[in-house]
């Protein structure tokens, strides 16, 4: 087993290892320790530190040495809680906290006794110099022991694929649907979300083109088609023809407005990073602005200026479709796929940013990747997958694999073998595979690792029929049974058996998927993760460009200081822009989404007579609704007769125009996203920031970034409707609505919380350090 790639430190850095006698555990729980500073989780449960014991040294448990920049007082307790950090922690029970003091280039034992504050420290060994390992015997057993415990779920896992099949088809109509895919001639590849189900998780009787993933990419935004209707085209809207996701048409701030957006110091970062000197290597396969068809294409953005702007040397991967305005060839190699040798080239692109630091974009260029399609990135123009998507996406994760070892780029050499690949969905799912089973074996990369972030685990990136996978892939049987799945395999499944880390795009997401219903029948391999603790969820940020204050877009820019009068005037500019009735004491809610049945469209629909009609309760029929999309006929069918038999009380906008759902932000009172399952979500941030409070499905990262009413006025930024069902929306909705109403005054104090809340990408980036410094201290995943 590997036991490199501990974080480097300076030779002035102070270590402490945490020591407890705690004979209280039971089976399945352990004993963490959690404190005030930084590298203990700031006093969080969910961010404290496990502690290790064995047979032999029990009731005494051990952390690994444990970093501190400066020689301080750290304060901090023990607690008790399960494994995988699930249920209430149980903490010590005394007056105070412990104190210890590191010495500077000293690593030291903190001692002490469950039952007692008192604390013993005695030197243990010299700080090790910069680059040196710092590990202790306890950290190997720690991460021989994750090792077997995870091994022995895989296995699990793996003899349970068809139970774990039949109960996620049980209790989910999407798994039906899922499980049914051949009879579309579907590729697993392709994601669930896009197909179009009735409330039994049957297929729809419209016609076939419902069952298309649409796609956009970059060229195609901002071109109305010719069959866009006439109602499209007078407002201003983009015809959703070829979008997947109306993410894929945002905007973005550039690099100097992101700096000027940041001067606040709410925006500065407050987890201090031990490993920056580590490049990072972004893998994808969509980066915006050059491709996109969603949200992925945007957060690899991100990605690209947060890490550089953190001060990591970056380099963002991803294929070159077409050719992007000033790119340069940097070079080529060979790489063996499908039995045979493939040459693959390199183009690059260098963007510096007013802050500092920049980001290398290599983009790989192949035959089966660049070539004009008459589609999107992954799918034609009748929705059906290209056949040799499995090829284009292993290609794109080995050139992605050599790409720091060959490239010497802007005269400051090659990224060398030790870094951090961070491998998007299942497009990059052979990365991890790859690290694991090709190069590690070879003494390359043995200092890296590999965290693998799951953007929508309805992708996946199975393939039947390919032959023999170890010829085609290049790797050994056992890591061919990784990636196998039935007769298929699955990209994803390999990459969450090799990743270092998982990563989820929210909290709340990374437990769904550990469910029959959120885990498409991979549930059991993510619940391995998690039990070896490699499993994390992070909030997605949110682009500076989205802030009331600077928003172009509005007729008025305004703060938390005079959020009533700018929004008073961005709903009565809104009002008079959609043909909606000029009145200020209406409840203005708003609906941005693609129609589909993932998006409760249908829910929605069922309550809007009841919401419309004026019943002399003072609420209902005191309501305005804007609802903007496309999608199924159906719902286009919704929007289009609601606005009729409702004239100036609802807008029924067919198409998409950004422009407008950012006035839309700044005019409406309230955001509705009853969306069946959503992993991260942005339109629910967006909406806090400009203080239109949102009332959304207790779904995903809607709950982690959504404080329900339930937690208290002073608290709340919004509302919550659990279970998603007709009765549970019309009661939400009622609540937010009355408050609207009947007490102003408490319904502005939830919009000034939800406008101070912070969801931009500086603090999101705190977790990703965190991870990455976790990844690099541990023990890689090794599969033998």
């Amino acid at each position: 087993m590997s036991t490199n790639g501990y974080a480097s430190g300076a030779s002035s850095s102070a270590s402490l290892v945490f020591v407890v006698k705690c004979s209280k555990t039971k089976p399945g729980e352990a004993v963490f320790v959690v404190g005030g500073h930084q590298a203990l989780g700031s006093w969080s449960p969910a961010l404290s530190l496990p502690l290790t014991t064995n047979a032999e040294t029990y009731p005494l448990w051990k952390s690994a040495p444990i970093k501190f920049q400066n020689a301080e007082v750290i304060e901090y307790k023990f607690l008790i809680q399960r494994e995988d950090r699930q249920g209430a922690a149980q903490w010590q029970d005394f007056q105070g906290n412990h104190r210890a003091t590191p010495e500077a280039g000293k690593t030291a034992e903190a001692t002490s006794d469950w039952e007692r504050a008192r604390v013993e420290v005695s030197i243990v060994a010299e700080a090790p110099r910069s680059g040196a390992r710092m590990r202790s015997k306890s950290v190997e057993d720690r991460a021989a022991a994750q090792q077997e415990k995870e091994e022995m779920l895989i296995k699990m896992a793996e003899t349970g694929v068809e139970a774990a099949t039949a109960e996620a088809a049980s209790k989910c109509p999407l798994v039906v649907q899922y499980a049914n895919r051949e009879e579309l001639k579907r590729n697993f590849s392709q994601s669930l979300i896009d197909l179009d189900l009735d409330e039994d998780g049957t297929k729809t009787k419209n016609d076939s083109s419902n069952l298309r993933p649409e796609v956009v990419v970059a060229s195609e935004v901002g071109e109305p088609e010719d069959v866009a209707n006439e109602e499209e085209q007078n407002r201003g809207g983009i015809s959703l023809k070829h979008i997947m996701s109306f993410s894929a048409l945002c905007e973005m701030a550039d690099d100097e407005e992101k700096a000027d957006h940041r001067k606040g110091k709410k925006y500065q970062a407050q987890y201090d990073a031990y490993n920056l000197n580590v490049p990072v290597v972004v893998v994808t396969s969509e980066v915006a602005p050059f491709s996109k068809t969603g949200g992925l294409g945007l957060v690899a953005a991100s990605y690209a200026f947060e890490f550089a702007r953190n001060g990591h040397r970056t380099m963002v991967v991803a294929p070159k479709y077409s050719h992007y305005e000033n790119i340069d060839y940097v070079g080529e190699t060979r790489v063996r796929v499908q039995d045979q040798e493939q040459c693959v080239k390199y183009w690059h692109l260098r963007k510096d940013y007013a802050e500092g630091g920049g980001t290398d974009y290599i983009f790989v260029e192949h035959p089966t990747i660049t070539i004009q399609r008459d589609g999107g990135p992954y799918n034609d123009k009748d929705g059906r997958e290209y056949p040799d998507n499995l090829l284009r996406f292993t290609l794109l994760s080995l050139a992605a694999m050599e790409a720091p070892l060959i490239l010497n780029l802007n005269g400051q050499g090659t990224y060398g073998d030790k870094v951090l690949f961070l491998a998007n969905d299942w497009q990059a799912g052979m990365v991890p595979v790859y690290l694991c089973g090709k190069y590690r074996k070879h003494n390359c990369y043995t200092s890296s690792r590999c965290i693998y972030v799951i953007h929508n685990l309805g992708y996946q990136g199975k393939y039947h029929n390919i032959g023999d996978p170890a010829r085609f892939f290049g790797i050994d049987h056992k890591h061919v049974g990784d990636i196998s799945m039935g007769k298929a395999v699955n990209l994803c499944k390999g990459a969450l058996i090799c990743a270092d880390r998982v990563l989820t795009v929210s909290p709340n997401y990374s437990k769904e998927v550990q469910t029959p219903e959120g885990g498409f029948n991979l549930q059991d391999f993510v619940r391995a993760k998690a039990v070896s603790l490699r499993l994390a969820g992070i909030l997605n940020g949110i682009d500076d460009c989205w802030d009331p204050m600077t928003d172009h877009n509005l007729v008025m820019n305004y703060s938390v200081e005079n959020f009533e009068a700018g929004k008073a005037k961005n709903k009565a500019a809104l009002q008079k822009q959609l043909g909606l009735h000029m009145n200020p004491d209406v409840c203005l809610i708003g609906f941005v989404g693609r129609l589909t049945w993932q998006k409760g469209v249908d829910v929605l629909a069922s309550v809007i007579s009841w919401l419309m009609q004026d019943t002399g309760n003072g609420v209902t029929g005191h309501v305005q609704l804007i609802m903007m999309g496309q999608g199924q006929p159906e719902y286009v069918g919704t929007l289009r007769g609601a606005e009729n038999s409702h004239k100036g009380s609802i807008c029924g906008y067919v198409g998409f125009d950004p422009k407008v759902e950012h006035q839309m932000m700044g005019g409406c009172d309230l955001l509705l996203m009853p969306s069946r399952y959503e992993p991260c979500g942005l339109p629910q941030m967006y909406s806090q920031v400009y203080g239109t409070l949102p009332v959304v499905h207790a779904t995903g990262g809607l709950v982690d970034s959504v404080k329900d009413i339930a937690e208290g006025v002073d608290t709340a930024t919004g509302f919550h409707v659990s279970p998603l069902s007709a009765d549970k929306l019309m009661a939400t909705l009622f609540t937010a609505v009355e408050m609207h109403q009947k007490r102003p005054a408490e319904f502005r104090r939830m919009q000034r919380t939800a406008m101070q809340a912070d969801y931009y990408w500086p603090k999101a980036m705190d977790e990703y350090e965190r991870q990455i410094d976790t990844a690099l201290y541990e023990c890689a995943t090794v599969r033998d």
